[in-house]
């Protein structure tokens, strides 16, 4: 996840993160600003770097058919004509670029302008922990003996939901595992552990002194008058964060990990959204129980996986949450997480989830589960953003750019991202305002603020 930054954007193949460079992935610096773009790929081609770079900049790219070739370059940022002479070599391509209208490039063979036809949408590839499976145990299996049984290391165990993490030496241990567990019927589920890029951090913004800080304050109850926001993310920083008395106590699923203090994490990033959405205007909230429980399902790793989002999930309950925000995801809709965010919203909990931050009809999980509040992104005037999923499986719009001020200084968080945490913050404020339990909030939004799928466009014919 997931979310696109203002100033400089470094994303992979399938979402904004920060990871290495292979076949799969590849890294894409867009300075939205400075129109400066940067490469790190290696061993990919050039239909998937173009497509990258679509879902990036949010252009609509277009391609002369059949034209295709490997691609490994790195380079730094550089103006946007030099970085495309230096990416695209012999190739010839247009780029137009209109205000207010997602540029367009065309790239061709040849001194003429060749027939061109649209990038096909992405088929994402699956990420998942190698060697690993999520397993739900039936009642009265224990997990311990049968991860011995079958030769697995028991990395995890979700008491309360009886999940288990087990890790093989091999696929072919895993797969026998897999079919001799189906076999014996000690399981609910078997599922991969799938992974979850680390969403990107904001960026400094200039000239951002005149951002207001945050001006509801946390009223002052007990534990039992407490609205709670489980924030599953990264870690969130409280010092330097406006509003700090807002933050519960953080929980950790994936070891100890104290983020560097010079710049605000996307937890952090999440966090602020969150109270900018309780403090929307329209509520005319000056003092609110509600409080963010952060849950940092990261640590210093580049990904989370779904065993620890949900066992950060099940915590966040535990302890009260009735709001739960998921600003990240992938394209893989993996059972575990689906069974265990069903479970609690069938007990009342609210999801709200990132839509994810590329321009296509894909559904991302776990917001496109069906007990999430999808939320995708719009520009100030209501319009859909460039970069914003636009499939049938979203529920809500908001405004995908927040400010986050962060010690003296300020930046900028843009993305689904941060569309979701501001629906969060906003639908516990509704909630606490109006004596609500956050569930019957949900449909409240979704009439106030729906997600309207744009009309296609037709191509003006020369």
């Amino acid at each position: 996840m997931t979310c696109k930054i203002r100033v400089i954007l470094c994303f992979s193949a399938f979402l904004c993160l920060l990871g290495g460079v292979s076949a799969a992935e590849k890294e894409i610096q867009w300075n939205s600003f400075r129109k400066h773009l940067g490469l790190n790929v290696a061993d990919s081609t050039l239909v998937e770097v173009l497509g990258g770079i679509q879902r990036e900049t949010g252009w609509q790219v277009r391609l002369q058919p059949g034209l295709n070739r490997p691609v490994s370059v790195k380079f730094k940022p550089k103006p946007l004509d030099e970085a495309l002479q230096f990416l695209l070599g012999d190739l010839r391509y247009t780029l137009i670029a209109r205000p207010g209208e997602p540029g367009k490039l065309e790239v061709h063979q040849g001194n003429a302008i060749a027939e061109t036809e649209p990038m096909a949408e992405p088929v994402p590839k699956p990420k998942i922990a190698a060697n690993q499976l999520a397993v739900i145990f039936r009642p009265g299996q224990d997990a311990a003996a049968l991860a011995k049984r079958f030769n697995a290391d028991l990395l995890g165990f979700i008491k309360i939901a009886n999940v288990a993490q087990l890790k093989f030496t091999d696929p072919r241990a895993m797969a026998a595992a897999r079919q001799a567990m189906a076999e014996l019927g000690v399981t609910d589920i078997i599922d991969d552990v799938h992974l979850y890029p680390r969403p990107a951090t904001p960026i400094l913004v200039a000239g951002g002194a005149g951002v207001l800080p945050i001006s509801v304050r946390p009223e002052e109850v007990d534990t039992k008058g407490q609205l709670i926001i489980g924030l599953i993310d990264t870690a969130v920083q409280p010092a330097g964060l406006d509003q700090p008395g807002f933050l519960l106590p953080a929980l950790s699923m994936a070891g100890p990990f104290t983020p560097p203090d010079h710049s605000p994490t996307h937890g952090t990033s999440m966090a602020g959204t969150i109270l900018r959405g309780l403090a929307n205007k329209d509520l005319g909230v000056q003092n609110s129980p509600v409080r963010i429980l952060p849950v940092d399902v990261f640590g210093a790793n580049a990904n989370a996986n779904s065993f620890n989002i949900a066992n950060g999930i099940t915590e966040a309950v535990n302890n009260g949450a009735t709001i739960i925000n998921l600003s990240l995801g992938s394209y893989q809709a993996g059972s575990l997480l689906q069974r265990i965010i069903a479970t609690h919203h069938n007990n009342g909990v609210l999801f709200v989830g990132a839509a994810g931050n590329e321009p296509v009809t894909t559904p991302h999980f776990p917001a496109a589960h069906p007990e999430v509040m999808a939320v995708t992104a719009t520009r100030p005037n209501g319009e859909l953003t460039a970069y914003a999923n636009r499939g049938n499986f979203i529920d809500v719009a908001a405004r995908g750019t927040h400010p986050v001020r962060f010690g003296k200084r300020t930046y900028a968080i843009t993305g689904t991202s941060a569309s979701s945490a501001y629906v969060s913050g906003l639908a516990a404020g509704l909630a606490s305002a109006h004596g609500k339990k956050p569930r019957e909030i949900r449909e409240l939004i979704i009439e106030n603020r729906p997600f309207v799928p744009p009309k296609p466009k037709e191509e003006k014919k020369n």
